[in-house]
Protein backbone atom coordinates (compact mmCIF):
# COMPACT_ATOMS: atom_id res chain seq x y z
CA UNK A 1 0.00 0.00 0.00
CA UNK A 2 6.21 8.72 -4.37
CA UNK A 3 9.44 7.23 -4.61
CA UNK A 4 9.28 5.56 -1.43
CA UNK A 5 12.95 4.37 -0.82
CA UNK A 6 13.55 0.79 -1.31
CA UNK A 7 16.96 0.13 0.15
CA UNK A 8 15.11 -0.99 3.31
CA UNK A 9 11.22 -2.32 2.94
CA UNK A 10 8.91 -4.61 4.98
CA UNK A 11 9.85 -7.73 7.36
CA UNK A 12 9.57 -9.34 10.61
CA UNK A 13 10.48 -12.41 12.83
CA UNK A 14 7.60 -14.33 13.51
CA UNK A 15 5.89 -16.48 11.00
CA UNK A 16 2.71 -14.39 10.60
CA UNK A 17 3.17 -10.82 10.70
CA UNK A 18 2.08 -8.19 8.49
CA UNK A 19 1.94 -5.06 10.63
CA UNK A 20 5.70 -4.82 12.55
CA UNK A 21 8.42 -3.00 11.04
CA UNK A 22 11.76 -3.98 9.80
CA UNK A 23 13.76 -2.08 7.38
CA UNK A 24 15.50 -4.20 4.89
CA UNK A 25 13.56 -4.87 0.85
CA UNK A 26 10.78 -6.79 2.25
CA UNK A 27 5.34 -2.93 6.69
CA UNK A 28 0.96 -6.48 6.41
CA UNK A 29 1.81 -8.81 6.28
CA UNK A 30 3.19 -11.58 5.96
CA UNK A 31 6.42 -13.53 7.45
CA UNK A 32 8.40 -10.72 6.45
CA UNK A 33 9.34 -10.62 9.50
CA UNK A 34 5.70 -8.36 8.17
CA UNK A 35 3.74 -5.81 9.56
CA UNK A 36 2.89 -2.35 9.87
CA UNK A 37 1.87 -3.92 6.51
CA UNK A 38 -0.05 -3.84 3.06
CA UNK A 39 -1.01 -7.32 5.18
CA UNK A 40 0.56 -6.04 6.30
CA UNK A 41 1.58 -7.31 8.37
CA UNK A 42 1.75 -8.90 14.06
CA UNK A 43 2.12 -6.24 16.47
CA UNK A 44 4.69 -3.76 15.06
CA UNK A 45 8.06 -5.72 15.63
CA UNK A 46 11.19 -3.88 14.94
CA UNK A 47 14.21 -5.26 13.70
CA UNK A 48 16.16 -7.63 16.44
CA UNK A 49 18.31 -5.63 18.44
CA UNK A 50 16.02 -2.67 18.51
CA UNK A 51 13.38 -1.54 21.04
CA UNK A 52 9.41 -2.16 20.67
CA UNK A 53 7.84 0.04 23.12
CA UNK A 54 7.77 3.52 23.42
CA UNK A 55 9.70 3.17 26.96
CA UNK A 56 12.36 0.91 25.96
CA UNK A 57 13.15 3.30 23.08
CA UNK A 58 13.56 6.44 25.94
CA UNK A 59 15.30 3.77 28.02
CA UNK A 60 17.85 3.17 25.06
CA UNK A 61 17.98 6.77 24.59
CA UNK A 62 18.43 7.56 28.71
CA UNK A 63 21.11 4.85 28.73
CA UNK A 64 23.29 6.45 25.46
CA UNK A 65 23.03 9.86 27.08
CA UNK A 66 23.97 9.08 30.63
CA UNK A 67 27.35 7.39 29.15
CA UNK A 68 28.39 10.51 27.79
CA UNK A 69 28.73 11.61 31.99
CA UNK A 70 31.95 9.71 31.58
CA UNK A 71 33.40 11.61 28.80
CA UNK A 72 31.86 14.88 30.03
CA UNK A 73 34.31 14.30 33.38
CA UNK A 74 36.88 13.38 31.37
CA UNK A 75 37.03 16.39 29.29
CA UNK A 76 36.65 18.87 32.19
CA UNK A 77 39.68 17.21 33.52
CA UNK A 78 41.52 17.84 30.48
CA UNK A 79 40.26 21.77 30.76
CA UNK A 80 38.26 21.08 27.85
CA UNK A 81 34.36 22.39 27.75
CA UNK A 82 32.05 19.84 27.23
CA UNK A 83 29.17 20.00 25.43
CA UNK A 84 26.12 20.92 27.40
CA UNK A 85 24.10 17.99 28.13
CA UNK A 86 20.93 17.40 30.48
CA UNK A 87 20.52 17.37 33.82
CA UNK A 88 22.02 14.35 35.40
CA UNK A 89 19.15 13.94 37.76
CA UNK A 90 16.57 14.66 35.19
CA UNK A 91 18.37 12.04 33.18
CA UNK A 92 18.25 9.24 36.11
CA UNK A 93 14.86 9.76 36.76
CA UNK A 94 13.74 8.84 33.18
CA UNK A 95 16.35 6.25 33.39
CA UNK A 96 14.16 4.64 36.39
CA UNK A 97 11.02 5.53 34.54
CA UNK A 98 12.15 3.64 31.44
CA UNK A 99 12.97 0.73 33.29
CA UNK A 100 10.03 0.80 35.15
CA UNK A 101 8.11 0.92 31.98
CA UNK A 102 10.54 -1.64 29.88
CA UNK A 103 9.63 -4.25 32.74
CA UNK A 104 6.10 -3.71 32.69
CA UNK A 105 5.44 -4.38 29.24
CA UNK A 106 3.23 -6.83 29.19
CA UNK A 107 2.87 -7.89 25.21
CA UNK A 108 6.47 -8.31 22.62
CA UNK A 109 4.93 -6.16 20.58
CA UNK A 110 4.14 -2.00 19.80
CA UNK A 111 1.34 -0.73 21.65
CA UNK A 112 -1.95 0.60 19.87
CA UNK A 113 -0.99 2.84 17.63
CA UNK A 114 -2.47 7.13 19.03
CA UNK A 115 -5.25 8.67 17.53
CA UNK A 116 -6.00 5.21 15.88
CA UNK A 117 -10.01 5.77 15.70
CA UNK A 118 -9.35 9.60 14.00
CA UNK A 119 -6.57 7.61 11.58
CA UNK A 120 -9.23 4.87 10.75
CA UNK A 121 -11.85 7.27 10.12
CA UNK A 122 -9.62 10.03 8.26
CA UNK A 123 -8.51 7.08 5.86
CA UNK A 124 -12.21 5.58 5.40
CA UNK A 125 -13.53 8.83 4.29
CA UNK A 126 -10.39 10.21 2.00
CA UNK A 127 -10.65 6.10 0.33
CA UNK A 128 -14.33 6.47 0.13
CA UNK A 129 -14.49 10.66 -1.90
CA UNK A 130 -11.22 9.75 -4.04
CA UNK A 131 -11.60 6.14 -4.79
CA UNK A 132 -15.41 5.73 -4.99
CA UNK A 133 -15.56 4.47 -8.19
CA UNK A 134 -14.41 1.08 -6.82
CA UNK A 135 -15.35 1.06 -3.26
CA UNK A 136 -18.41 2.84 -3.51
CA UNK A 137 -20.84 5.14 -0.76
CA UNK A 138 -19.33 3.84 2.79
CA UNK A 139 -20.40 4.77 6.18
CA UNK A 140 -16.73 4.73 8.09
CA UNK A 141 -18.71 5.23 11.46
CA UNK A 142 -20.73 2.24 11.26
CA UNK A 143 -17.44 0.60 9.49
CA UNK A 144 -15.29 1.99 12.64
CA UNK A 145 -18.10 0.48 15.29
CA UNK A 146 -18.05 -2.74 13.43
CA UNK A 147 -13.77 -2.58 13.34
CA UNK A 148 -13.67 -1.68 17.20
CA UNK A 149 -16.18 -4.74 18.57
CA UNK A 150 -12.07 -6.52 18.62
CA UNK A 151 -11.33 -4.15 21.72
CA UNK A 152 -13.79 -5.52 24.01
CA UNK A 153 -12.44 -8.92 23.93
CA UNK A 154 -9.24 -10.02 25.22
CA UNK A 155 -5.94 -9.55 23.41
CA UNK A 156 -5.57 -12.95 22.80
CA UNK A 157 -8.83 -14.41 21.90
CA UNK A 158 -10.07 -12.38 18.93
CA UNK A 159 -10.45 -14.80 16.03
CA UNK A 160 -10.46 -13.79 12.06
CA UNK A 161 -14.28 -14.55 12.34
CA UNK A 162 -14.86 -11.23 14.98
CA UNK A 163 -13.91 -9.35 11.94
CA UNK A 164 -17.02 -10.49 9.69
CA UNK A 165 -19.38 -7.56 10.01
CA UNK A 166 -16.33 -4.98 9.81
CA UNK A 167 -15.47 -6.88 6.45
CA UNK A 168 -18.81 -7.02 4.95
CA UNK A 169 -19.40 -3.47 5.56
CA UNK A 170 -15.91 -2.33 3.82
CA UNK A 171 -15.92 -4.77 1.01
CA UNK A 172 -16.27 -3.55 -2.83
CA UNK A 173 -15.53 -5.01 -5.85
CA UNK A 174 -11.35 -5.79 -6.63
CA UNK A 175 -11.26 -4.80 -10.68
CA UNK A 176 -9.92 -8.18 -12.67
CA UNK A 177 -6.46 -8.22 -13.39
CA UNK A 178 -5.68 -6.00 -10.88
CA UNK A 179 -5.01 -8.02 -7.78
CA UNK A 180 -0.80 -7.69 -6.42
CA UNK A 181 -0.08 -10.47 -3.49
CA UNK A 182 2.97 -10.16 -1.94
CA UNK A 183 5.68 -11.45 0.55
CA UNK A 184 8.57 -9.12 2.01
CA UNK A 185 7.85 -6.69 -0.28
CA UNK A 186 5.46 -4.11 1.48
CA UNK A 187 7.00 -0.53 0.23
CA UNK A 188 7.90 -1.75 -2.94
CA UNK A 189 4.02 -3.02 -3.72
CA UNK A 190 2.97 0.44 -2.08
CA UNK A 191 4.84 2.45 -4.21
CA UNK A 192 4.32 0.59 -7.39
CA UNK A 193 0.61 0.47 -7.15
CA UNK A 194 0.13 3.96 -6.56
CA UNK A 195 -3.21 4.45 -4.83
CA UNK A 196 -4.68 1.79 -7.25
CA UNK A 197 -3.60 3.36 -10.42
CA UNK A 198 -1.76 0.64 -11.68
CA UNK A 199 -3.00 -2.42 -8.99
CA UNK A 200 -4.67 -3.00 -6.26
CA UNK A 201 -2.99 -5.00 -3.45
CA UNK A 202 -5.06 -5.72 0.02
CA UNK A 203 -3.82 -2.44 1.00
CA UNK A 204 -5.41 -0.46 -1.24
CA UNK A 205 -8.80 -2.40 -0.35
CA UNK A 206 -10.59 -0.41 1.53
CA UNK A 207 -10.76 -2.84 4.40
CA UNK A 208 -7.00 -3.32 4.42
CA UNK A 209 -6.26 0.39 3.86
CA UNK A 210 -7.71 1.39 7.29
CA UNK A 211 -5.50 -1.07 9.16
CA UNK A 212 -2.29 -0.81 7.48
CA UNK A 213 0.51 -0.07 9.47
CA UNK A 214 -1.51 0.03 12.51
CA UNK A 215 -1.34 -1.57 16.04
CA UNK A 216 -4.54 -1.90 18.35
CA UNK A 217 -5.39 -4.03 21.71
CA UNK A 218 -7.14 -3.13 24.73
CA UNK A 219 -5.51 -3.37 28.51
CA UNK A 220 -6.01 -6.04 30.35
CA UNK A 221 -9.10 -5.71 32.39
CA UNK A 222 -10.01 -2.31 31.18
CA UNK A 223 -11.80 -1.43 27.91
CA UNK A 224 -9.39 1.02 27.29
CA UNK A 225 -6.70 0.52 24.62
CA UNK A 226 -3.25 -0.43 25.33
CA UNK A 227 -0.08 1.89 23.99
CA UNK A 228 2.43 0.32 25.82
CA UNK A 229 2.18 -3.02 24.04
CA UNK A 230 0.35 -5.82 22.18
CA UNK A 231 0.41 -9.44 21.39
CA UNK A 232 2.36 -11.01 18.32
CA UNK A 233 2.29 -14.53 16.90
CA UNK A 234 5.02 -14.78 19.26
CA UNK A 235 2.67 -13.96 22.46
CA UNK A 236 -0.61 -16.16 21.11
CA UNK A 237 -1.89 -17.20 17.77
CA UNK A 238 -5.34 -15.30 18.05
CA UNK A 239 -4.28 -11.46 18.75
CA UNK A 240 -6.21 -8.56 16.80
CA UNK A 241 -3.57 -7.44 14.31
CA UNK A 242 -2.86 -11.36 12.64
CA UNK A 243 -6.43 -12.11 13.00
CA UNK A 244 -7.64 -8.57 11.25
CA UNK A 245 -5.03 -9.51 8.32
CA UNK A 246 -5.90 -12.90 7.96
CA UNK A 247 -9.42 -12.59 7.72
CA UNK A 248 -8.57 -9.61 5.33
CA UNK A 249 -6.31 -11.83 3.30
CA UNK A 250 -9.06 -14.73 3.01
CA UNK A 251 -11.86 -11.94 1.59
CA UNK A 252 -9.15 -10.62 -0.61
CA UNK A 253 -7.99 -13.76 -2.38
CA UNK A 254 -12.03 -14.90 -2.63
CA UNK A 255 -12.55 -11.37 -4.35
CA UNK A 256 -9.65 -11.56 -6.81
CA UNK A 257 -10.21 -12.19 -10.35
CA UNK A 258 -8.47 -12.48 -13.59
CA UNK A 259 -4.69 -12.44 -13.69
CA UNK A 260 -3.16 -12.48 -10.92
CA UNK A 261 -0.02 -10.94 -9.91
CA UNK A 262 2.94 -12.38 -7.06
CA UNK A 263 5.33 -9.81 -5.93
CA UNK A 264 8.23 -11.55 -4.30
CA UNK A 265 11.83 -10.94 -2.78
CA UNK A 266 14.61 -12.72 -4.18
CA UNK A 267 17.20 -11.09 -1.63
CA UNK A 268 14.99 -12.51 1.15
CA UNK A 269 17.46 -14.73 3.03
CA UNK A 270 14.88 -16.94 4.21
CA UNK A 271 13.42 -17.26 0.64
CA UNK A 272 11.48 -15.49 -1.67
CA UNK A 273 8.26 -17.67 -0.83
CA UNK A 274 7.51 -18.03 2.69
CA UNK A 275 6.39 -22.04 2.97
CA UNK A 276 4.30 -20.83 6.24
CA UNK A 277 2.53 -17.31 5.46
CA UNK A 278 0.08 -15.09 5.08
CA UNK A 279 0.29 -15.71 0.99
CA UNK A 280 0.79 -19.52 1.91
CA UNK A 281 -1.76 -20.18 4.29
CA UNK A 282 -4.44 -17.02 3.99
CA UNK A 283 -4.44 -16.19 0.29
CA UNK A 284 -3.52 -19.48 -1.98
CA UNK A 285 -5.84 -21.62 -0.72
CA UNK A 286 -8.82 -19.35 -1.29
CA UNK A 287 -7.89 -18.27 -4.63
CA UNK A 288 -11.42 -19.16 -6.74
CA UNK A 289 -10.12 -21.30 -9.95
CA UNK A 290 -12.82 -20.81 -12.01
CA UNK A 291 -12.48 -16.81 -11.43
CA UNK A 292 -8.36 -16.68 -12.40
CA UNK A 293 -7.07 -16.61 -15.92
CA UNK A 294 -3.33 -17.04 -14.82
CA UNK A 295 -1.00 -16.22 -12.30
CA UNK A 296 2.41 -14.60 -12.67
CA UNK A 297 4.87 -14.34 -10.42
CA UNK A 298 7.66 -11.13 -10.01
CA UNK A 299 10.76 -12.50 -8.31
CA UNK A 300 12.37 -9.28 -7.32
CA UNK A 301 15.63 -8.96 -6.22
CA UNK A 302 18.04 -5.36 -4.24
CA UNK A 303 19.84 -3.27 -6.35
CA UNK A 304 23.06 -5.05 -6.52
CA UNK A 305 22.14 -8.31 -4.92
CA UNK A 306 22.32 -10.48 -3.19
CA UNK A 307 19.89 -12.68 -5.55
CA UNK A 308 18.89 -15.64 -3.04
CA UNK A 309 16.52 -17.43 -5.11
CA UNK A 310 14.98 -16.52 -8.59
CA UNK A 311 12.11 -18.40 -10.71
CA UNK A 312 12.58 -22.45 -10.72
CA UNK A 313 14.79 -22.15 -7.69
CA UNK A 314 14.44 -22.61 -4.15
CA UNK A 315 10.99 -22.00 -2.26
CA UNK A 316 10.30 -20.52 -5.40
CA UNK A 317 9.97 -23.52 -7.49
CA UNK A 318 7.94 -24.87 -4.17
CA UNK A 319 5.30 -22.42 -5.54
CA UNK A 320 5.51 -22.87 -9.05
CA UNK A 321 4.91 -26.65 -8.03
CA UNK A 322 1.69 -26.13 -5.32
CA UNK A 323 0.31 -23.76 -8.18
CA UNK A 324 0.63 -26.58 -10.89
CA UNK A 325 -0.92 -29.33 -8.42
CA UNK A 326 -3.76 -26.88 -8.02
CA UNK A 327 -4.36 -26.62 -11.81
CA UNK A 328 -3.41 -22.95 -12.01
CA UNK A 329 -1.28 -21.87 -15.28
CA UNK A 330 1.21 -19.43 -13.98
CA UNK A 331 4.27 -17.77 -15.22
CA UNK A 332 7.39 -16.66 -13.57
CA UNK A 333 9.38 -13.18 -14.32
CA UNK A 334 12.91 -12.49 -13.12
CA UNK A 335 12.62 -8.32 -12.29
CA UNK A 336 9.71 -7.46 -13.96
CA UNK A 337 11.00 -4.43 -16.15
CA UNK A 338 8.31 -1.75 -14.23
CA UNK A 339 9.27 -2.81 -10.67
CA UNK A 340 12.75 -2.65 -11.46
CA UNK A 341 12.90 0.48 -12.69
CA UNK A 342 10.86 2.14 -9.71
CA UNK A 343 13.31 0.71 -7.71
CA UNK A 344 16.16 2.23 -9.43
CA UNK A 345 14.67 5.74 -9.06
CA UNK A 346 16.52 5.81 -5.76
CA UNK A 347 19.44 3.96 -7.64
CA UNK A 348 19.98 5.28 -11.09
CA UNK A 349 24.01 5.46 -10.84
CA UNK A 350 24.27 1.83 -10.08
CA UNK A 351 25.82 -0.54 -12.23
CA UNK A 352 22.14 -2.93 -12.08
CA UNK A 353 20.31 0.35 -13.46
CA UNK A 354 22.62 1.21 -16.18
CA UNK A 355 21.15 2.66 -19.00
CA UNK A 356 24.54 3.20 -21.37
CA UNK A 357 22.77 3.33 -24.59
CA UNK A 358 20.02 5.92 -23.80
CA UNK A 359 21.86 8.17 -21.46
CA UNK A 360 25.26 8.19 -24.01
CA UNK A 361 22.61 9.38 -26.92
CA UNK A 362 21.77 12.11 -24.81
CA UNK A 363 25.10 13.35 -23.17
CA UNK A 364 26.12 13.19 -27.26
CA UNK A 365 23.44 16.07 -27.83
CA UNK A 366 23.63 17.61 -24.35
CA UNK A 367 27.43 17.62 -23.76
CA UNK A 368 27.32 19.29 -20.27
CA UNK A 369 24.58 16.89 -19.10
CA UNK A 370 26.79 14.57 -16.76
CA UNK A 371 25.70 11.03 -17.31
CA UNK A 372 24.40 10.12 -14.05
CA UNK A 373 21.81 13.31 -14.79
CA UNK A 374 20.50 12.28 -17.92
CA UNK A 375 19.89 8.55 -16.59
CA UNK A 376 18.10 10.02 -13.05
CA UNK A 377 15.97 12.26 -15.86
CA UNK A 378 15.07 8.65 -18.21
CA UNK A 379 14.76 6.43 -15.55
CA UNK A 380 11.31 8.01 -13.77
CA UNK A 381 9.95 8.19 -18.05
CA UNK A 382 10.84 4.73 -18.27
CA UNK A 383 8.85 3.66 -15.11
CA UNK A 384 5.61 5.62 -15.97
CA UNK A 385 6.17 4.25 -20.26
CA UNK A 386 6.61 0.38 -18.61
CA UNK A 387 3.82 1.41 -15.83
CA UNK A 388 1.32 2.39 -18.65
CA UNK A 389 2.24 -0.97 -20.63
CA UNK A 390 0.78 -3.11 -17.25
CA UNK A 391 -2.24 -1.45 -17.14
Amino acid sequence: MGSTSVAGLCHEQSSYPRSGLKLSIGTKRGTESKQVCCRGKSGAHLSPGKPSSWWERKWEESKRLLAGEANVSWMAARGRTPWPRPGLPLLRLLLAAGAAGAAGARWSGEGSSPHLQSIFLGRCAEYSALLSAHSGDKNCTAIWEAFKVVLDKDPCSVLPSDYDLFINLSRHSIPRDKSLFWENNHLLVTSYSENSRHLMPLCDVLYGRVGDFLSWCRQKNTSELDYQSCPTSEDCENNPVDSFWRRASIQYSRDSSGVIYVMLNGSEPTGAYPVKGFFADFEIPYLQKDKITRIEIWVMHEIGGPNVESCGEGSVKILEDRLKSMGFQYSCINDHLPVKLLKCVDHSTHPDCALNSAAASIQGEIPSVRTEQSASLIIPLLVALASGSQM
